[in-house]
């Protein structure tokens, strides 16, 4: 079935990937990967949307089998499928200087993310996490080069009373630079370019598109689907999801342990049982 006789269906398909199609163990949840796999061959467009750089994504998406176009970066950087970018946002020079002169200051571990590549500010526990977590071995740079770099995000990693601790700290800079700060896991905290989140750089992907609200479902877990499923015409929570983004979707699915994101599938393409 072909796009060109799906006028009033769902044609593109965002899915967050940490706790929605990802299981604790970070890999897809098998019946969620074939079910993505089935909405694909039935026309929609599949396309993961996460507040991973695109380089972390890639391996989960070749492993799946889509072909869709990607939101990384919680949307500050996104892709169309054939590698084209639609939306390349930088965070401004002096917010990315006041950041990094806070986690430098408290020796505070920093992911860098430039537009399709990410940096460790130092090795450690927190970059041996993220490796286990996401399989990417990224380069450790030290703060220095970062200073001097173009970033579409800075992320701060550490324990979570420290994530509250820095956000608490930040929240005056952050309005006063007008970016966005959000949470995407406890032990993080994100910096993106003002008025960037998945929910914008879904819109930005669906304009490219050719597509309106209507046409777009999405869902996830954390807040940083929040404004995604807001905007979405079709929405839907996992199980597992914090209590604002449950409010704010169409309906609540199973958890990423039970392979929620097929029970979402099924809604779109009730024929695949």
């Amino acid at each position: 079935m072909g796009l060109d006789i799906l006028p009033l269906m769902v044609r593109l398909l965002a899915v967050d990937m940490d706790g929605t199609l990802l299981t604790s163990q970070r890999v897809p949840h098998p019946l969620s990967a074939q079910a993505l796999l089935q909405a694909q061959a039935a026309g929609i467009m599949v396309c993961l949307a996460s507040g991973r750089a695109i380089q972390t994504m890639r391996p989960t998406i070749q492993s799946i089998g889509l072909t869709g176009p990607v939101v990384s970066s919680n949307g500050a950087y996104v892709e169309l499928a054939d590698g084209t970018p639609v939306l390349d946002r930088k965070l401004d020079p002096q917010a990315r200087d006041t950041l990094l002169a806070y986690a430098e200051a408290r020796g505070m571990h920093v992911n860098f993310y430039l537009s399709t590549e990410m940096w460790f500010s130092h090795d450690g526990p927190e970059a041996a996490s993220y490796r286990e977590r996401t399989g990417i071995v990224a380069p450790v740079t030290g703060y220095e080069p970062m200073k001097s770099a173009e970033a579409v995000k800075i992320l701060f990693f550490a324990e979570a009373d420290e994530i509250v601790a820095a956000m608490d700290d930040l929240r005056p800079t952050v309005a006063e630079l007008g970016i966005t700060m959000v949470t995407s896991e406890p032990d993080y905290v994100e910096f993106l370019p003002a008025g960037i989140t998945k929910g914008a750089g879904l819109q930005a992907l669906a304009k490219a598109l050719s597509l309106e609200a209507p046409q777009v479902a999405a869902i996830g877990d954390w807040l940083n689907d929040l404004e995604m499923i807001q905007w979405a015409g079709v929405s839907a929570a996992m199980g597992n999801a914090a209590e604002d983004v449950k409010a704010a979707a169409q309906m609540v699915v199973g958890t990423n342990e039970d392979g929620g994101v097929a029970d979402f599938v099924r809604t779109l393409l009730p024929s695949i049982g």
